[in-house]
């Protein structure tokens, strides 16, 4: 509160000396007034203060203007009047330029300068004084144009003098922190002086034009400070000297009236033309200041980047490139200056980076460059050693006209990057080698194991065929068959998963009756689910199309392993398996619902995991590889399907898969079911000649095939059966694939060529591999190991009546 009291008496003062002055010195040299200072005194008081402050302000104003209109003896109404349009004068000027700047005023801002101009410096007096000057006129007298010409460029021309000047004394000490007064700008301003009392202080020459390049010159030199101190000093020596009968102003004869309008022109001129341009300057500066931090900036980022950033002119001249081609390349940056880059690259890789780099530089144009595209490439380093490079060059364009200007890279060192990339390469390449060395191992052992268990079972089967067998015997055969399943289903399931692994599955899809798959695979797990009182049932099967094309194999399997599962780890309660057929977009959907155990959510996710069961102790109860699961993913997955599981712990399970299967073809008429016939044999009397290095095997297929009256001949290996071909005729070749000396394949095509009396018959392959892919077509037929009575004999009958193969 004292300090808006002490302010406004302040403002009451100011005002009413100013006044005085304004009015009484003039007087004294029996001139009118030049210049009316009150107003802008007042308009940069309120602009420097708070609008809270502005009333009591105002009203010091008043008081002072009242006390200087009584003492220039205005009659009471001249004096309100006159006090009245003055304090609107200030206070609109005041009000206009704040809506404009703000609650903060900065004439160092070109913006807030202008505003003040136009608005407090023109606007405000021409309405305000043109008011003013026709009451004046009106109430005392006098030619209205000239009163109110004289009027209007009184109070501007004190508006424009000592409002910007006290505006900028206010905001002293902001404008010296930022341009100090230095012993150039001191000097500017004591020329200026100088220069303005020569011009006043003779009456011969019109010299005025000399004033205002001199005070450009300091409002250059000082900016804004300079710019008005300036001012206010050419302002005071021109109205001294002039009020006192000197200077040029007193060279025009049109008489006071007149000198005094130039005179209110010519400083009103100067100051407009000074202080805009310190305004200016000072913008140009800090705009100059700020471009220079900015470079600075940015050279410092540049500077300290641990990646190269290169700048190459349209020529490939290199024109800029950052201190860490130090560190990365070990040249120094100068060295690169004014030279290709591409001389330290590797031979083989500049055809690489020079397509990219022309492809940005030879844009046409008007036309955007393409997106920059990221190149790695080899370089050397100054001391021989090759390094991995990666830059993204990118076409460098002009701001202002957008015309290209050159090639801007960042360039990082990817060597530790790309040395990891050829690790991993040749360790990749490393372990396909090694997964093609497994497959092969795998199906070396596939051999190795199944060649003996085909004895096994075999043997184990006709075993069980003899009458004079005890029931104990009987018992101990049937434990040996069932061992001997046992662990051809775990070899089966790792063969099966190594072959998936390696892509070596084909699907081989057909038209089939959805119900004769649903019916096989529950006939051979009905067993199963009886010995432990479980009700197994299909559902749907019989309402999906007659026909469906897939591959029934892999169909099989996948149910086997769903059903058999669900069999084995539930103990009460059912298997159900659901079928579901969607016309719309031709997909299979089958599911296996149990009431077992069920399984917890956190363990859904590891189940068609590779060897991966989820209960220890189930594993020992029910056995298994852990496999089944997951080969039947792969298998779904492999016929572009998906398979899944939906359980609750202690409620069951519910297993399901999805596959693509398109419908058969349809027919008119049901056929008849045809019952089974009997198990085909061979024409009695046919010769047989079986080539496979195991005894075991040899002894098995001749006591099936002689108990249905072949002949049958032997052979240890591929170059003996080739020979026991050539020599004799038989009218079929049972052929093992893996033997020493000569396998199988190389066996039989050697028999095709060589066109012994053998060499038409037909040569069945006798091996576990026939189901790991596609058959020769030198073979005729094929019957897998381990062996089976009802497999071999189809397989002989099939062969002996299809046509007989040409010789080569």
């Amino acid at each position: 509160m004292a300090a808006t009291l002490l302010a406004a008496l302040g403002v009451a003062f100011g005002f009413a000396f100013l006044a005085y002055v304004c009015v009484e010195i003039p007087r004294a040299y029996n001139h009118v007034t030049p210049i009316w200072l009150s107003n802008g005194f007042l308009a940069a008081c309120l602009l420097s203060s708070p609008s809270r402050r502005w009333p009591a302000l105002i009203a010091g104003a008043v008081l002072g203007a009242l006390t200087a209109g009584a003492h220039a003896g205005d009659s009471p109404l001249v004096n309100v009047i006159l006090v009245t349009l003055n304090i609107t004068e200030a206070t609109l000027a005041a009000y206009a330029v704040r809506r404009v700047t703000g609650d903060s005023i900065d004439l160092g801002r070109p913006r807030d300068m202008l505003a003040f101009v136009l608005l407090g410096g023109f606007m405000a007096p021409a309405i305000a004084g043109t008011a003013a000057s026709s009451i004046h006129t009106l109430l005392r007298g006098g030619d209205l144009v000239q009163n109110v010409i004289g009027w209007v460029l009184n109070d501007m021309l004190g508006m424009l003098t000592i409002g910007p000047c006290l505006l900028v004394f206010f905001k002293a000490g902001l404008y010296l922190r930022e341009r100090p007064l230095t012993r150039d700008g001191v000097l500017s301003i004591v020329i200026c002086c100088l220069m303005t009392t020569v011009v006043f202080a003779q009456a011969k020459y019109p010299l005025l034009f000399l004033v205002p390049p001199v005070m450009l010159f300091v409002a250059w030199r000082q900016e804004v400070l300079g710019a008005a101190l300036s001012a206010v000093l050419v302002a005071a020596i021109a109205l001294v000297l002039t009020i006192s009968g000197r200077g040029p102003i007193h060279l025009i004869l049109a008489g006071t009236g007149t000198q005094s309008t130039v005179l209110q022109l010519f400083l009103a001129v100067s100051i407009f033309v000074s202080l805009p341009v310190a305004a200016f300057q000072r913008q140009r500066r800090a705009i100059l200041a700020q471009a220079e931090r900015s470079e600075a900036r940015y050279r410092l980022l540049a500077e300290s980047a641990l990646d190269i950033i290169a700048h190459s002119d349209l020529h490939g001249q290199m024109t800029y490139i950052s201190p860490a081609a130090r560190t990365i390349l070990g040249y120094e940056p100068e060295e690169l200056l004014g030279t290709a880059y591409l001389k330290t690259l590797h031979e083989d890789d500049r055809a690489a980076i020079r397509r990219v780099v022309e492809l940005q530089r030879n844009c046409p144009e008007g036309v955007t460059a393409p997106p920059a595209e990221t190149v790695e490439y080899r370089a050397f380093r100054q001391d021989g050693r090759m390094i991995w490079l990666e830059s993204r060059p990118t076409l460098a364009c002009d701001p202002v006209t957008g015309a290209p200007t050159g090639i801007t890279d960042i360039i990082r060192d990817v060597t530790a990057r790309k040395t990891l990339e050829l690790d991993l390469r040749a360790a990749r390449a490393e372990a396909e080698t090694a997964a093609a060395v497994k497959g092969e191992f795998l199906a070396n052992m596939s051999h190795e194991l199944r060649t003996p268990l085909t004895a096994v079972i075999g043997f184990a089967n006709l075993l069980a065929d003899e009458p004079a067998l005890s029931q104990r015997g009987k018992r101990y055969v049937d434990r040996i068959t069932t061992g001997g399943r046992t662990l051809l289903a775990t070899i089966n399931d790792i063969l099966d998963f190594s072959r998936l692994e390696q892509g070596r599955i084909t699907l081989e899809p057909r038209t089939v009756a959805i119900t004769g798959v649903v019916s096989e695979v529950l006939e051979m797990l009905a067993p199963d689910a009886a010995a432990k009182n479980l009700v197994l049932r299909s559902v749907g099967d019989d309402t999906a199309p007659p026909e469906l094309f897939i591959d029934p194999e892999r169909v099989r399997q996948v149910l086997l392993n769903l059903i058999g599962n669900a069999v084995k780890f539930t103990e009460v309660g059912e298997v159900r398996l659901e079928t579901d057929y969607d016309i719309q977009t031709g997909r299979l959907r089958m599911s296996v619902t149990d009431t077992g155990p069920g399984v917890a959510e956190a363990d859904q996710a590891l189940i068609f995991a590779r060897f991966s069961q989820i209960d220890e102790a189930l594993n020992r109860e029910h056995g298994g590889t852990g496999l089944g699961l997951a080969i039947s993913r792969g298998l779904v997955e492999l016929m572009g399907g998906d398979i899944g599981v939906e359980s609750t712990l202690g409620q069951g399970a519910r297993f399901w898969f999805e596959i693509p299967a398109q419908t058969g073809p349809s027919h008119n008429e049901i056929e008849d079911e045809v019952e089974e016939t009997e198990l085909p044999l061979p024409p009695p009397g046919v010769r047989v000649l079986v080539v496979d290095d195991n005894a075991g095997n040899r002894e098995l297929v001749r006591s099936v095939l002689e108990a249905v009256g072949v002949h049958v001949a032997e052979a240890v290996d591929g170059e003996e059966g080739v020979a026991a071909a050539a020599a004799d005729a038989f009218d079929a070749i049972l052929m093992d694939l893996r033997m020493p000396r000569l396998d199988g394949v190389s066996a039989a095509q050697r028999i095709r060529a060589e066109a012994g009396p053998s060499a038409g018959s037909p040569i069945i392959a006798f091996s576990a591999d026939v189901r790991s892919g596609p058959l020769d077509p030198v073979f005729d037929g094929a019957t897998p190991k381990p062996l089976t009575v009802a497999s071999l004999l189809s397989t002989l009958s099939d062969a002996l009546t299809g046509p007989p193969k040409e010789t080569v």
